[in-house]
């Protein structure tokens, strides 16, 4: 199949070219920057009608919270015109055009009520900016003429993370710290970026439909996470400072959620896992655990080269 691929210069998207051409796809790339057969802004509609006619559509193009160049103010039209208005073209484009429309959203579109493990089947509801934004992204691409899947990941990890892991490693490193919000003892699910690549590349080489979450099994807590950065970069026992939770919020409130987000201050105060059931009957098989994810992060900020997955 001929395969357009959107945000092919970002994290995630760059694993996935190499699966989808070792699979037989012919890849046709666009992005804002970076080497891509098509340089522009989705969220300009003459750019997006101009994209060429392709069999599937593989959208990973988005803005988080960790984008470069997020603006500390104005940060819902941001994201409005970044993720909504974006799809919102690339619907208009493809919609019944294509044989298959597989969208990349993320698992803070799930409704935070503290679950202990989302399914594919729970509510959805936007607490922030970015989910919601994620959101009527999702909703866009469902409401298409055409089979769509979406594939719903957790904090994607691996060699190229960067976000607050940086600052937390660096913290460990070098003041022998680590700072920990809340108690650090809820569960977080993770998922290392060359998993999520092939779960990707799977959804499209079975045109499967329907929502498929993407998390590395065995989730770890906070504090966990710090036993294996310490494991990994060898290092001595590290001091462990626990920030109270009440008083993240009340900084986040007081910020307007502009240092800390909604969305994230809530999944700081609750387990977040995920459920990969349907993913696996899909024939998904994960080759990172989520020590192994964590551990990756802390290999690439440290600057050291990153361990081979287990055969």
């Amino acid at each position: 199949m001929r395969v357009l691929v959107t945000g092919a210069a970002g994290f995630l998207a760059r694993p996935l070219l190499g699966r989808l051409r070792d699979d037989g796809h012919t890849v046709v790339t666009t992005d804002r920057v970076g080497d891509v057969d098509h340089v522009g802004d989705l969220a300009d509609p003459a750019f997006t009608a101009g994209l060429p006619d392709v069999d599937a559509v593989v959208h990973a193009a988005a803005v988080q919270y960790v984008s470069a160049d997020l603006p500390r103010f104005a940060q819902r039209e941001y994201f409005r015109r970044n993720n909504v208005v974006a799809t919102e073209n690339l619907v208009r484009r493809y919609s019944g055009r294509v044989g298959h429309f597989l969208n990349v959203g993320t698992s803070m579109m799930y409704d935070q009520t503290g679950l202990p493990v989302y399914e594919t089947t729970s509510p959805m509801r936007g607490t922030g900016v970015y989910s919601r934004s994620k959101l009527e992204a999702y909703r866009l691409v469902e409401a298409m003429d055409n089979p769509t899947a979406t594939m719903v990941p957790c904090i994607i990890g691996g060699v190229g993370r960067e976000g607050l892991f940086r600052g937390f490693v660096q913290s460990m490193t070098q003041q022998r710290l680590a700072i920990i919000p809340g108690t650090g003892g809820h569960a977080t699910n993770m998922v290392h970026v060359e998993d999520a690549a092939g779960l990707l590349a799977l959804i499209v080489k079975e045109q499967a439909t329907g929502l498929y979450n993407a998390a590395s099994p065995g989730p770890l807590t906070i504090d966990q996470w710090v036993d294996v950065i310490e494991e990994t970069l060898e290092l001595p026992r590290v001091r462990r400072v626990h920030v109270p939770y009440p008083l993240i919020k009340a900084g986040a409130v007081a910020t307007r959620y502009r240092v800390i987000a909604a969305e994230q201050l809530l999944m700081l105060g609750q387990a977040h896992v995920l459920s990969i059931d349907t993913s696996l009957a899909l024939g998904w098989k994960p080759e990172y655990d989520n020590r192994r994810a964590v551990a990756a992060i802390a290999r690439y900020i440290a600057g050291r080269p990153e361990a081979p997955a287990a055969g």
